[in-house]
């Protein structure tokens, strides 16, 4: 199995790396699993010996605020384990890289600057200054080791600049496009 993973859940953060079939490493710390469908929303999960069932649910309110993943980059997953709702935000190296590398809208000037997760080729640029975007819509794509990245916008706004051209090469945190909040 390959693979680092990050599990946040509240506000507590679990770095867990594959080891074998059957065996984590838990923030350093090696445990046996076996992780087992048992039909479309239940599995049976025997972690060091202990035996629980976990389950699918819907997204938990807490709050005020809907767990739903939507605009994330990794995975959040619902579940219940004896009658406790968790809601597990699942992040894998290159999702934590990607968010990594997105500056965060400034609360005065309401702007978001897209980088380079890696170094690559701009093989694609699909907006244009001014053009307003949604959420999720693909900006450019950048070709980084034979493989095509879409570049996508994590909110919503308009494009205020785009700082590279297609067919020229980036290098990983260059700044790529600039999107300016409605």
């Amino acid at each position: 199995m390959a693979g680092t993973y990050t599990v946040t859940i509240d506000q507590s953060i679990y770095r867990i790396v594959p080891v074998s079939d059957h065996q984590v490493e838990v923030d350093g710390v090696c445990h046996n699993v076996d992780f087992v469908p048992l039909d479309g929303r239940s599995f049976s999960l025997i972690l060091d010996g202990r035996t629980f069932i976990v389950e699918r649910t819907e997204p938990q309110t807490r709050r005020g605020h809907e767990f739903n993943g939507e605009g994330e980059l990794g995975h959040t997953a619902h579940v219940s384990i004896k009658g406790n709702h968790f809601d597990a935000r699942i992040d894998d190296d290159h999702s934590l890289l990607v968010r990594s590398l997105l500056a965060k809208p400034q609360s005065s000037s309401g702007i978001q600057i897209i980088r380079a997760p890696m170094p690559g080729l701009i093989s694609r640029i699909e907006v244009e200054i001014g053009e307003e975007v949604a959420s999720g819509k693909g900006l450019l794509v950048l070709e980084a080791m034979k493989m095509e990245n879409e570049i996508r916008s994590l909110k919503h706004g308009r494009v205020q600049s785009i700082h590279v051209e297609k067919g020229k090469p980036v290098e990983k945190g260059e700044p790529l496009v600039t999107i300016a909040e409605l």
